[in-house]
């Protein structure tokens, strides 16, 4: 005699699929190390992001590590949360260069302060929340194990 499954054991199953999943941490598509300096406002940041693959050889920055000036990075701002115009930070690193767009990447520091890293006019620059876009410095970002 052949059993056969019923709609309950279907579904029991799929949920234990799906809460299998859902406990499963998200793994990056591709880590990256990163660096920005900027001799003249006296800023050197670095630490590492963890990305995406999003087609058009872009990556979408869902993670970063690291230190702002000696100060730890807390975590990533949310896309369209950063600095001014209010909402501008896309988090978004590409593979070639520039690294960074016009909305840029936007984390927050130990203390509080929010920061946007972005590239503007043909520089890269930073704003803290606030603040005055500063332009100068080189950031630089490389695939882990490359």
């Amino acid at each position: 005699m052949a059993r056969t499954r019923g709609p309950g054991l279907i579904a029991a199953s799929a949920l234990a699929l799906c809460a299998a999943a859902a406990l499963t941490p998200a793994k990056a598509d591709v880590e990256w190390t990163w660096n920005y300096v900027n001799v003249d406002a006296n800023i050197t940041a670095s630490g590492t992001l963890a990305t995406k693959d999003e087609a058009g050889g872009a990556y979408q920055i869902i993670a970063i590590k690291g230190d702002w000036n000696g100060a730890p990075i807390n975590g990533l701002e949310p896309v369209k949360s950063c600095c001014s115009p209010p909402g501008w930070n896309d988090n978004l690193l590409r593979a070639g260069a520039p690294k960074l767009d016009k909305a840029g990447l936007a984390f927050s520091v130990s203390g509080g302060a929010r920061i946007n890293l972005f590239f503007k006019d043909g520089h890269y620059a930073y704003e803290i929340e606030r603040g005055p876009e500063v332009f100068g410095g080189a950031f630089t970002a490389g695939q882990v194990g490359r």
